[in-house]
């Protein structure tokens, strides 16, 4: 008979502040880069805190794989990443490897997984540096692409060369470095990144499934006239044009969430060559739209795109509109997210089913066809990628423990305790 897993958070927390030193920022927070010195420190540390008794691989990106038992037939893959937005929070992503490795201790201490778990730590799962998200778990299951790997930083440094400088060689872009018929699925934790659960005074999230987005980079053109000596009727004005396609998408993504499952954010708005004596002649701004049904943000996306070159023929301007990304979104495992659900019952841990708003490396598990579950934890006032970045402690462990059960459960719907 097992018992009951004691969560250890004081060791949790150290974890933390420990890893919160490398790449720490004088605002509190932290910058540890995708393929940066900071994610390779970070990674080594939390390898240095592993049992002696975990067998630990790298594969040919960087990506590292921690087990008690290399020679199973199969694994219960779970963990996060540990590289950072620029001047991030604490958590994001590092609190998923450290609570993993915390559940999986802890598993052991109160008995034996019979799905003998693996400690994951994806490299580069933000897109702050390349540009490109999730290349850790994409390239672990051969979806990387030649144009990731030609991708560049803001010193110009491409993404293979990174990579080369901390070490690695990849190897056949098309070919998984896993065998991924020994994973038997795969677990994650996460800051929720928004206000669901904070307001809710709810513990633990139940992800169901992970929004995706299509996003687009919008350029404006019009002409560059003198502010005093242009009349209003001649200008070909791109600011308004652009501001006002901006004002449109917001209005249309409102009545469209009344609708359906819909986001669509325009995040950032540039303007080249202007002073406060010229009318603007050329303007951009991207568009991020995100929903769980495809088909209805396809919808959307057709209807915004339409409304642009409406505005734009109106002001007898012109545009460029170039698609940067398009993912689909994905249903997590009904089975795993069923087990977490039951055992934070059991537990009395508040608990709620939700989407997930940003995307994650269980994503791409998911679409690889790995059974995959996924748990948000409240972000305290919906802060995230910011050095406010806060979760209370007894979520953390409520989640821990949820994960540690789960371990000793195991991925099958049928308790094999």
């Amino acid at each position: 008979m097992m018992s009951q897993p004691q969560i250890k958070i004081d060791r949790i927390q150290r974890r933390l502040d420990d890893i919160w030193d490398i790449g720490s920022t004088d605002g509190g927070g932290v910058t540890r880069l995708a393929y940066s010195e900071e994610e390779t420190e970070a990674i080594n540390y939390l390898c240095d805190e592993l049992p002696d008794a975990f067998d630990v691989q790298t594969d040919s990106i960087g990506n590292v794989f921690a087990t008690k038992e290399p020679d199973a037939a199969e694994s219960f893959f779970i963990g996060s990443h540990l590289d950072s937005v620029f001047n991030g929070g604490r958590l994001d992503g590092t609190l998923g490897v450290v609570t993993a490795l915390e559940a999986i201790e802890t598993a052991y201490a109160a008995g034996d997984p019979p799905v003998p778990p693996t400690l994951v730590i994806f490299r580069a799962e933000e897109s702050s540096r390349f540009g490109q998200w999730a290349l850790g778990s994409r390239g672990a299951l051969g979806r990387l692409t030649v144009e990731d790997f030609s991708a560049t930083d803001q010193s110009n440094i491409p993404l293979w060369q990174a990579m080369q400088q901390q070490g690695f060689q990849p190897n056949n872009l098309s070919e998984p470095t896993i065998d991924l018929n020994r994973v038997a699925a795969f677990l994650e934790l996460h800051i929720e990144q928004g206000r669901v659960l904070d307001r809710e005074e709810t513990n633990l999230g139940i992800v169901t499934g992970i929004r995706a987005p299509v996003r687009y980079r919008v350029t404006v053109r019009g002409d560059y006239d003198h502010s005093g000596a242009t009349p209003m009727g001649l200008r070909r004005d791109a600011l308004s044009g652009a501001a006002k396609a901006v004002v449109e998408i917001e209005s249309l993504a409102v009545d469209a969430a009344e609708e359906g499952d819909l986001v669509a954010t325009v995040g950032e708005f540039t303007t080249y060559e202007g002073a406060i004596n010229k009318v603007c002649g050329k303007a951009s701004f991207p568009i991020d739209i995100r929903s769980n049904d495809e088909s209805f943000r396809d919808s959307f996306e057709e209807t915004v795109l339409e409304r642009i070159r409406t505005i734009v023929d109106e002001r007898e301007l012109s545009v460029d509109i170039e698609q940067v990304d398009r993912s689909e979104p994905v249903d997590l495992d009904d089975g795993i997210s069923s087990i977490l659900e039951d055992i934070a019952s059991d537990s009395d841990i508040t608990h709620r089913r939700m989407p997930s708003g940003g995307g994650h490396d269980a994503m791409n598990l998911q679409h690889a066809g790995i059974p995959t579950g996924m748990l948000f934890v409240p972000s305290i006032d919906g802060i995230s990628h910011n050095p406010d970045e806060a979760t209370p402690k007894e979520t953390i462990e409520d989640a821990a423990e949820v994960m540690s059960r789960a371990l000793l459960h195991g991925p099958s719907t049928e308790s094999e305790e």
